[in-house]
């Protein structure tokens, strides 16, 4: 056989990768930020940025594609109300080539607004529980309702809230702001293992102890069920102690699939007790906190302690708290498989944005990341090292400006760092009016 000179052999592989298709050449970027723009009860919006040399682009819920456009916006419609999913968006660019999917976008839609019952502090529980009629009482309300009721509740309340009995699947129980009113509560709001399926929203929840009981030690609000969801409320307890606590390793009950969205969690607990956090994740299961609003708590943002297994945690903001968000075990138990994913968490005031703890260093937890989040301003660095337990990568570095974080109001301002970390449009940046 006659060997080739060199310079026709490099003209057959040019000609060669000529004829080759272009995806076996030519890579393609994935969209560089997928958000929420807007959310309803049956519908919700999302956009990503543009990239150069799309010729489409594949939106899907999970595996199952929805569309297959050349926009950059997209309308989901059909949803139902008060449900979690999940998008993300592959870019298609000539010769078919495909990139790697968006980070995961979750979605969460708004309460029912078809109130089926009514409570008013204007009502009495003699009442029929009508719009015209309405009840008197929360505990009214709760103790009698049934899978698909929507009670929509109107004034400020001042009791203990227990609610022992849940909804089935699709026909949840609902527990809502009057819409056009507003709604608050203080006491403790309990959500008992066995009521499942319980939806909490647009309430304003104050979670100080009632005068006249000596539970000043329990938090609000306390999720032992299964399938809940605290959607757009206002949090807070006036510097008492721990808000949202998530299931027990005592008995009470593990919680699995619980839902926090478009909440602000704020000013929890007092500085120096090392356990008044935002909201602390003791013993639960699939947990999703997503587009929250979590600041100025006395310790954690998000504690994941001691058995908290396989959250979501996705575009947060995680501001002025204590310490950011903790990977941590004790008492036989490691948390383990938790997603921290692009959430900013910054100014951590007494130490680090990320950090862990095992009681047992031998057996850490397994599967924890913290990836792809803006963190910033913590009082002992961004990321308390060595990491164990966890790995942190791909995260970045930016100064947040505020209008007026000292007042809760956290829109950006011109010049901000990791603006992108914050475009979802339910994201509660301002304080509620």
């Amino acid at each position: 056989m006659r060997r080739l000179h060199l310079p026709i052999l490099l003209l057959l592989l040019l000609v060669l990768g000529a004829c080759l298709p272009a995806s076996a050449s030519a890579a393609v970027a994935r969209p560089s930020s997928l958000w929420l723009n807007s959310v309803g009860t049956h519908a919700a919006s999302i956009r990503w940025v543009p990239v150069t040399g799309a010729r489409l682009y594949d939106v899907r819920h999970g595996t199952r594609r929805i569309a297959l456009m050349r926009g950059t916006s997209l309308l989901v419609r059909g949803l139902l109300p008060a449900t979690y999913q999940q998008y993300t968006v592959t870019t298609i660019g000539a010769g078919g080539a495909r990139s790697v999917a968006t980070d995961p976008l979750p979605v969460v839609t708004r309460a029912s607004t078809a109130c089926t019952h009514f409570v008013s502090t204007r009502g009495s529980d003699a009442a029929r529980g009508s719009e015209s009629a309405p009840w008197r009482t929360l505990t009214r309300l709760v103790d009698a309702w049934r899978p698909g009721w929507v009670g929509c509740v109107s004034g400020d309340f001042v009791e203990d809230v227990s609610i022992r009995r849940g909804g089935q699947g699709t026909s949840k129980v609902t527990l809502r702001a009057w819409p056009g009113s507003r709604a608050s509560v203080r006491g403790r709001l309990w959500i008992a293992d066995g009521a499942d399926h319980v939806v909490v929203s647009g309430l304003r929840l104050d979670g100080r102890a009632l005068d006249d009981t000596n539970r000043d030690s329990l938090p609000s609000p306390t999720i032992n069920g299964d399938f809940a969801m605290l959607l757009g409320n206002d949090i807070s307890n006036a510097g008492t102690r721990v808000c949202v606590v998530l299931g027990s390793i005592r008995g009470y009950g593990t919680t699995s699939a619980t839902t926090l969205a478009y909440n602000r969690v704020h000013d929890c607990g007092q500085r120096g007790v090392n356990t008044h956090h935002g909201i602390y994740v003791e013993s639960a299961d699939a947990t999703r906190i997503v587009h929250n609003v979590i600041a100025d708590n006395a310790d954690r943002g998000i504690q994941l302690y001691p058995n908290a297994q396989r959250s979501i945690i996705i575009g947060n903001l995680i501001q002025g708290n204590g310490e950011g968000i903790i990977f941590s075990g004790a008492e036989g138990y490691a948390s383990s498989r938790n997603k921290v994913l692009g959430n900013v968490i910054a100014g951590s005031e007494l130490r680090s944005n990320l950090e862990h703890y095992w009681e047992a260093p031998s057996r850490p937890g397994v599967g924890n990341i913290a990836t792809r989040n803006c963190l910033g301003g913590a009082a002992q660095g961004d990321i308390a090292l060595p990491t164990s337990g966890y790995v942190a990568r791909g995260n970045v570095s930016g100064v947040l400006r505020y209008r007026n974080a000292a007042a809760g109001d956290f829109r950006l301002t011109a010049g901000s760092g990791c603006a992108s970390f914050l475009r979802s449009g339910p994201l509660p940046l301002a304080p509620f009016g």
